[in-house]
């Protein structure tokens, strides 16, 4: 544990100074010569599968962190998503495109919850988030206290499958990962976003729809929630009511690692990505050395708050005050 807690900070600042591929590069590499299976290419194959739910998460949530704002409810959005899919197709096929969009409507109603409570009743966004989780969690143990359902065939194959030796999960992380870096970095959203995280009264003074950009980050952030529960489903092959636990604190670990500031107004969806599978590797590694669950989470824990202390020490703010709300305007409706 002690060595836990020293190798966190000096893993920020390895990462601040060599950037995160800089960092992911010399994990890899050490992996690779040191750890025995980890470098076969079934192995390496499996890293990128099972991080590419956990990229869509993350990216959502670089979006609304960028934007001043948190979302703590992804974990149980994407487990809803599980047990949803997996109940209502129940292999069958036909069912597979109609739930998949239903899914995605799913994802950006709690989206535009999230942004028009915010937006109306300046509710602060780690509170209202952890309200959802709660509401969610109970909505998913209402409906089923055990697994329920099965994947169609065509959904496991999206999770596990490969196409022309790539993993499918991994492909699909990067069509979203593509889009998501053109929306946040070619965009006057995206510009409108940072401006927002960064000073959303200043934002506001020039112009912007603060109100419209923020629930339009939440609907970002909770479509990539539910598409990455069809991920998981796929995985699971069944509606496991857990699927989602621990998931809002791996995506916020992995945005702040890729460069994206807690205090909002800096984001980059290339270093989350990053992030994400370099959080992948090390716990590949981990596993196949052996070493307890426990250990992992420990040191997730560590690095969120050792990102919060650092931002705080950056800025002269957190993140309860980069997501704390000026008195309503004009657009707060």
């Amino acid at each position: 544990m002690a060595l836990a807690a020293a190798s966190v900070p000096a893993l920020q600042s390895l990462a601040h100074r060599a950037g995160i591929y800089g960092l992911l590069a010399v994990v890899l590499a050490a992996a690779l010569l040191f750890v025995p299976g980890f470098a076969s290419p079934t192995n390496l194959a499996n890293v990128v599968t099972q991080s590419a739910a956990l990229g869509l998460v993350a990216i959502g949530q670089t979006f609304v962190i960028a934007g001043g704002l948190i979302d703590l409810s992804v974990g149980q959005l994407l487990g809803l998503s599980v047990v949803l899919s997996c109940a209502i197709t129940d292999g069958r096929s036909e069912l597979l495109l109609p739930v998949l969009m239903a899914m995605v409507a799913l994802g950006a109603a709690v989206g535009v919850a999230h942004g028009a409570l915010v937006n109306r009743f300046r509710i602060e966004p780690l509170i209202l988030t952890f309200g959802t989780l709660s509401i969610l969690q109970g909505a998913i143990f209402a409906y089923t206290d055990q697994s329920v359902g099965r994947a169609p065939v065509e959904l496991v194959w999206l999770a596990n499958g490969r196409l022309l030796g790539l993993p499918v999960a991994g492909l699909v992380l990067l069509g979203f990962a593509a889009f998501a870096h053109l929306l946040l970095r070619h965009t006057r959203f995206g510009l409108r976003l940072l401006a927002t995280g960064g000073d959303a009264e200043s934002a506001r003074r020039a112009g912007v729809d603060v109100a419209r950009v923020r629930l339009l980050a939440f609907v970002l952030s909770g479509v990539g929630a539910t598409l990455a529960g069809l991920l998981v489903a796929g995985r699971l092959g069944t509606g496991y009511p857990n699927a989602g636990q621990g998931f809002e604190l791996d995506a916020i670990v992995a945005a702040v690692l890729g460069g994206t500031s807690l205090a909002g107004g800096r984001g980059t969806i290339a270093g989350t990505v990053a992030a994400v599978i370099l959080l992948g590797v090390i716990s590949n590694v981990l596993n196949l050395l052996e070493v307890s669950a426990f250990v992992q989470t420990f040191a997730k824990g560590l690095i969120v708050v050792t990102a919060i202390v650092a931002t705080r020490a950056r800025t002269g703010r957190g993140p309860l005050a980069a997501t704390r709300l000026p008195a309503a305007g004009p657009d707060a409706g």
